[in-house]
């Protein structure tokens, strides 16, 4: 439960982020790609920010009320915790990733606001937020959880819940580790392409 509404906000953004690429159609992104420091990280940083304000400031007091309305509960295992803690926190980087990935395409493409809902609407559908991944089929339940839209809510959720423990959850977390990097290093590799291309058309 507290995990369905500390990644409610996030879950929002997948689908309206399109801050990048606005830049890159009005051309502001010229202006990004020239400040002293790496293009994708300065991004990255400013997301971060951001989810941490929606978690201080809006996730942290909505569940604090449902608590006091409605008894929602907490676990007070470290153990869980802490596994919740790096779910939560892979999580954030990888839909990061994943919301930049999308809007940089817009360097190759004049309205890319249709690949952006789309690729929101994927992330949504696998991380269960359409229809809870335990009611998903079996083939497509395993499908899910190989995909890195997993540990975007339904990870964290379980570890918290503590349905995971032991091996399970090292597994687990290093798989969303695996995840991050892959996309990571896909995403500074399309980054750097989209910024020849920038760079190529006169800036």
């Amino acid at each position: 439960m507290a995990i369905s509404i500390l990644h409610n906000e996030q879950s929002l953004c997948w689908s309206v982020w399109l801050e990048l690429m606005q830049t890159i159609r009005s051309g502001e992104v010229v202006a990004d790609m020239s400040k002293p420091c790496d293009f994708y990280w300065y991004w990255f940083s400013r997301e971060i920010g951001r989810d941490i304000y929606y978690l201080l400031f809006r996730c942290i007091p909505t569940y604090i009320i449902g608590m006091l309305l409605f008894g929602i509960g907490i676990t007070t295992e470290w153990r869980a915790w802490l596994a919740y803690c790096l779910a939560f926190a892979l999580g954030a980087m990888i839909g990061i990733a994943y919301r930049f990935l999308y809007n940089v395409i817009a360097s190759w493409t004049i309205e890319a606001r249709g690949i952006a809902t789309l690729a929101g609407i994927i992330a949504l559908f696998f991380t269960g937020s359409y229809v809870p991944l335990p009611f998903f089929p079996q083939w497509l339940h395993l499908v899910a959880s190989w995909r890195p839209f997993n540990g975007l809510m339904n990870l964290p959720a379980e570890q918290l819940g503590g349905k995971l423990t032991g091996g399970s959850v090292v597994f687990e977390i290093g798989r969303q580790v695996l995840w991050l990097i892959a996309i990571t290093l896909f995403v500074r590799r399309i980054t750097a392409q989209a910024g020849r291309r920038i760079i190529s058309q006169g800036g």
